[in-house]
């Protein structure tokens, strides 16, 4: 078992669902990365 996981900032883990198509995009991104509808 490996203990040397690399740990990323909350910030990059926090996802939101598109309405759209319903994927989920990193929470860095104002927009969709599968269909480009912004988040706002």
């Amino acid at each position: 078992m490996s203990t040397s996981t690399q740990e990323r900032p909350a910030r990059e883990r926090a996802t939101w669902v598109c309405d759209n198509c319903h994927s989920r995009t990193a929470g860095l991104r104002k927009r969709c990365a599968d269909c480009g509808t912004s988040r706002y």
